[in-house]
């Protein structure tokens, strides 16, 4: 699961430039300030918060995008794709089948509030990231 959340989204921020420079910062920082405290919470939340959209999020987007493929004739679709290929799969879609074409554009409304909470989840890490990185500049040197 832990591998398919980390190779998934192509939409995913990546955190590891922001984490290199929290802790360069923080290496000069007094690490026990209420500032470097604060900081270093934000950083697990922003991390946390990442986690769990990419973990429960995306396998919900995943299986979503795929319940909708399935029901218009496509095969499943890798992570990356699934989205797009959906919205071109109800274009022209293999069925004529109203009742599956139905079911499809109904997978792909949800999904598309789906893709809007990840993404508002991936914004709120990425805020709490921003957070982390001014507190810890903040905090006194060592």
């Amino acid at each position: 699961m832990t591998a398919l959340a980390c190779a998934a989204p192509a939409w995913a921020h990546d955190f590891s430039g922001d984490i290199a420079k929290f802790q360069a910062i923080a290496a000069t920082k007094k690490p026990d300030s209420q500032q470097a405290l604060a900081a270093k919470l934000a950083l697990e939340r922003a991390q946390g918060e990442m986690e769990q959209s990419d973990v429960k999020m995306v396998l919900r987007i995943r299986s979503m995008t795929n319940a909708g493929l399935r029901a218009i004739g496509e095969q499943p679709a890798f992570l990356t794709s699934e989205y797009k290929r959906l919205e071109a799969a109800l274009a022209n879609p293999k069925t004529n089948d109203p009742a599956k074409i139905a079911a499809a554009k109904e997978t792909f409304a949800r999904l598309t509030v789906e893709m809007k909470v990840y993404t508002d989840l991936e914004n709120m890490a990425v805020d709490q990231m921003k957070q982390a990185l001014q507190l810890i500049e903040s905090a006194p040197a060592n």
